[in-house]
């Protein structure tokens, strides 16, 4: 091949390589880009603690704490909550260290239901305690809200 068609095949290929790839160089997929917003609400929380050894050596039973769950818990707190079992240890007021089974029922409320839903948990405390023949039933409001995205 003469020289100047060398370069005439050279400078086609080059002008081909360079047409075709400068719009498309190979690239991974884009995610798909989402304009969605996740709006969090402010909720309170509350944690009770609930022993299950009776004064008379029985424990409260799991129909008995399903019960308890049905009739005073979800009635007052229909839009649900948490319960947590596991095993606790508790002084009781005349010194004895009671180590027993028991539950956490995390509570979520919003700001605007804070007064009625700290009232329905003190109901249920008291509830707990009368029915169960407890000392107490231990709870922990934090103290600042929480943000909760559903």
């Amino acid at each position: 091949m003469k020289r100047s068609n060398k370069a005439a095949v050279f400078l086609v290929f080059f002008l081909g390589v360079s047409f075709f790839s400068e719009g498309s160089p190979a690239q991974a997929p884009q995610p798909a880009r989402t304009s969605t917003v996740v709006k969090a609400e402010k909720f309170y929380r509350t944690e009770l603690y609930f022993g299950w050894s009776k004064p008379d050596g029985t424990l409260v039973s799991d129909d008995e704490w399903k019960n308890f769950l049905a009739q005073t818990v979800t009635p007052r707190f229909p839009d649900g909550f948490t319960v947590l079992t596991g095993s606790g240890q508790y002084r009781e007021k005349t010194g004895r260290i009671v180590t027993e089974p028991s539950a956490v029922v995390i509570i979520l409320y919003s700001s605007s239901s804070k007064k009625e839903s700290r009232a329905k948990i003190e109901e249920i405390r008291t509830a707990y305690v009368k029915r169960f023949d407890q000392e107490s039933v231990l709870r922990v409001d934090l103290p600042k809200t929480v943000r909760v995205s559903f």
